[in-house]
């Protein structure tokens, strides 16, 4: 017995056949890219119907790989980057498909502010509004009328995903609240939203459970992609929400979904969302919780860009970033604190939802490379530099959140969490003890944990993330954990200085 777990993210498709066991006998994977519409610089689009077919074919890589049969498969399920979506009529034919990089609504975000001001925030969690669904939706209201009188239904791209393989419009409530239309106090979709924006709630698709079984695969997704007719399509989250169900994360814990960004989020068991926060307020999968994030933004993608500068005049710049993410331990290890007193804010920050869109001077200091007593820099201590950058931003953000409830511990899932050296160094900035899963796919996962679930395996997200997450040994913190102290303090002056 076997599931299929799919997760449309920000740069690509994945599909990954996941057993009960959590184990995973095949994946497959292929990137995407997006369109900037002429004229329109800020605003990213894709082709639906091409992403279908990259959908497509990462199912048939994935079931090749796994080396199953499609019988095998007991049930599907789906995840995505949150604020993204697709706009279709009412036939189902696709009129728009926008990632969650598109910032179109920034032309339309001022509708929000003038009928509902600070109260948008308190409503759906969710700030600045340029970036979720109302704004975008009302940029084609007045920059394309012709098509915003076509739009009969709005769902999250996981959802859409579900749509192709079932003919269903559902979503949960994780997705639904990324998408800001969700009243998070409710769980329902906002009237008062809506009606600010004379938007017809009508367009946006039933709330369902994660792990509630909403359709099977029609004879046209079969054909299409290779899954039996009739397999169960199972409501699964978006993307964080699912890597939070692969952490086993409890209420009261942070879990730190350490990839290309890093989402940092508190599970709490009572909704908290007031207008002036800098964090954002969404609804978790789980019935009766709640999340409050405070996003780190790019990290991962960070530490690539460092790697790719630092190999781009190399003979071979692809195998030189393949070995050096393949040597990244090895490269780092021995390092000290403070990478001989380099600093880096490249990226990462501490959130602040208010002003979201002011982004800062990215900033490098180190020690006069020609003094005889300096240990000059070099790409090593660079690389750890960049890393630690990612770890004191984390450190910053916990404590943010920690401003409105005390944690009761930390768990890290994510790309980043492959390198031990990375995950130990996070243990000691933040000197606190630090989990993680050893499957580090933590969006898939927990879909394929949704997936189980409406296959009839387990009974309760529970029950399947007891039986499907395997532990590496916790990271304690160690004697370099206080000298973090310091360093963090001097991170936070560089970061800061012009401000």
């Amino acid at each position: 017995m076997v599931v299929a777990a799919i997760d449309a993210g920000t740069t690509g498709v994945r599909c990954m056949i996941v057993d009960p066991k959590g184990e995973s006998p095949g994946i497959s994977r292929t990137s995407w890219d997006y369109v900037t519409p002429p004229d329109l610089e800020i605003a990213k689009e894709f082709n639906p119907s091409e992403f279908w077919k990259l959908v497509c074919s990462v199912i048939k890589g994935a079931i090749k790989h796994s080396g199953i049969k499609p019988s095998d498969l007991k049930a599907v399920a789906t995840t995505s980057q949150r604020h993204g979506l697709v706009l279709l009529a009412s036939n189902g034919i696709e009129l728009h498909g926008g990632p969650n990089i598109d910032a179109r609504g920034a032309m339309t975000q001022y509708l929000i502010d003038e009928s509902l001001g600070e109260t948008y925030h308190e409503i759906t969690g969710c700030w600045p509004p340029m970036m979720f669904a109302p704004s975008r939706l009302s940029w084609f209201e007045e920059e394309k009328p012709e098509l915003y009188e076509k739009v009969k239904h709005l769902l999250p791209i996981c959802d859409w995903i579900t749509f192709r393989l079932s003919g269903v419009y559902s979503t949960d409530t994780s997705s639904a609240s990324a998408t800001g239309f969700l009243d998070v106090r409710t769980n329902e979709w906002s009237e008062e939203v809506a009606s600010a924006l004379n938007i017809d709630l009508d367009i946006l698709p039933d709330i369902r459970k994660s792990g509630e079984v909403v359709g099977e695969v029609t004879s046209a997704a079969e054909k299409e992609c290779g899954l039996p007719k009739g397999l169960p399509v199972v409501q699964a989250g978006a993307d964080t929400h699912c890597a939070l169900l692969a952490s086993d994360s409890k209420v009261g814990e942070i879990a730190v979904i350490a990839g290309s960004t890093t989402p940092v989020m508190m599970i709490l068991d009572n909704h908290l969302c007031v207008p002036d926060q800098k964090i954002w307020t969404g609804t978790h999968m789980k019935e009766g919780q709640w999340v409050l994030e405070s996003n780190a933004t790019l990290t991962g993608a960070v530490l690539e860009w460092a790697v790719r500068l630092l190999c781009e005049r190399s003979e071979d710049p692809v195998k030189c970033r393949q070995r050096t993410f393949e040597s990244l331990d090895e490269l780092a290890s021995g390092i000290p604190p403070g990478s001989e007193e380099t600093f880096v804010t490249l990226g990462p920050s501490i959130m602040d939802c208010q002003q979201i869109t002011d982004v800062k001077q990215a900033r490098m200091v180190f020690p006069q490379p020609a003094l005889p007593q300096v240990t000059p820099l070099n790409s090593a201590r660079m690389i750890h530099a960049v890393l630690e950058n990612v770890a004191f931003a984390i450190r910053g953000n916990i404590e943010q959140l920690e401003q409105y409830s005390i944690s009761t511990g930390v768990k890290t899932i994510g790309g980043m969490t492959q390198s031990a050296t990375w995950t130990q160094l996070l243990a000691n900035v933040l000197n606190r003890p630090v989990d993680t899963p050893l499957q580090s796919e933590g969006s898939l996962l927990g879909a394929a944990i949704c997936a189980t679930i409406g296959a009839g395996y387990y009974q309760s997200i529970d029950e399947a993330t007891k039986n499907m997450i395997r532990w590496k040994s916790t990271y304690q913190p160690d004697n370099r954990a206080e000298l973090y102290n310091r360093y963090y303090s001097r991170w936070n002056e560089v970061r800061c200085e012009g401000e």
